[in-house]
């Protein structure tokens, strides 16, 4: 059930996984998180939510594979952890409108020019990420950097995402909302944490 690539070789696999026949029921509720790093915020997920599933791609492969050990031991079956760039790899891995939510948390910012294809909110990756959505999915996006979730923003809505705490503004923490490694810091510390929940729009009903 679980999947891991070589940072040259994005994915060996050409077709779309059976995620129902890996993850049973739970695939309904498929949620991908971009860069998990240490894999606190999937642990957790997988604890905390047993009747949803969560793919985490981490570009490093020490932290896939301590992830994905962590997981097998804690029994979490119903998280998958691969290795690999995030760009290549969920489109061929998610149908189009298949994904309940994605989270993308604490990424770097990449602030010189030279730097900026490796953004994880650039405009490619904000049509991914909302092509990649059901009607209605959320897109979860974290970071200590104001700069870069004003930025974030102004591309997630331009692309259609609905704002939750209203146009260009951030959300608040919601209550039970669960923090990653390096948020758990931040919220002990008091550090600020700037976070936005965009929708992507529920489907138009059709006319009767």
């Amino acid at each position: 059930m679980i999947f891991s690539a070589a940072d040259d070789a994005p994915i060996a696999l050409d077709l779309m996984p059976d995620w129902r026949a890996l993850l049973g029921d739970r695939a309904g509720r498929l949620e991908l998180e971009i860069g998990s790093g240490h894999g606190g915020f999937a642990l957790a997920f997988a604890r905390e939510l047993p009747d949803r599933a969560i793919v985490a791609i981490e570009q490093r492969r020490k932290f896939a594979d301590e992830l994905r050990a962590r997981a097998a031991k804690r029994g979490h079956h119903h998280l998958v952890a691969i290795t690999g760039d995030a760009r290549f790899l969920a489109p061929r891995l998610f149908r189009a409108g298949t994904l309940a939510a994605v989270h993308v948390h604490f990424p770097d910012p990449w602030w010189k020019r030279r730097h900026h294809r490796r953004r994880l909110v650039d405009d490619g990756m904000s049509q991914l990420l909302f092509g990649l959505l059901a009607p209605g999915g959320l897109c979860d996006f974290r970071t200590d950097v104001e700069r870069y979730g004003l930025e974030a923003v102004e591309r997630l809505e331009a692309i259609g995402f609905e704002n939750e705490a209203g146009t260009g503004r951030f959300s608040d923490r919601p209550e039970g909302e669960i923090p990653s490694t390096r948020e758990k810091r931040y919220l002990a510390t008091g550090h600020p944490v700037w976070r936005l929940r965009l929708r992507k729009p529920a489907a138009p009903l059709r006319p009767g």
